[in-house]
């Protein structure tokens, strides 16, 4: 499943107006097809050019993403 999402801004803007947090909303249907449910904790890693999520179940960490 592949949909296009935006970065939206979120919390609180700094003296010049600018902020420094994002969120992107998942639907519980996106959220199925990755076998996780709101609430879970999740791992979040930066790559080149890309956001991982991964559920944070320390015995099926994957490290090469």
């Amino acid at each position: 499943m592949v949909r296009k999402k935006t970065l939206s801004p979120s919390g609180a803007k700094d003296d010049d107006g600018e902020y420094h947090n994002v969120h992107v909303n998942l639907h519980e249907d996106e959220l199925a097809v990755a076998g996780m449910d709101i609430g879970e904790e999740v791992f979040v890693r930066v790559r080149d050019g890309k956001i991982i999520i991964q559920k944070a179940d320390s015995d099926d960490v994957e490290h090469d993403l």
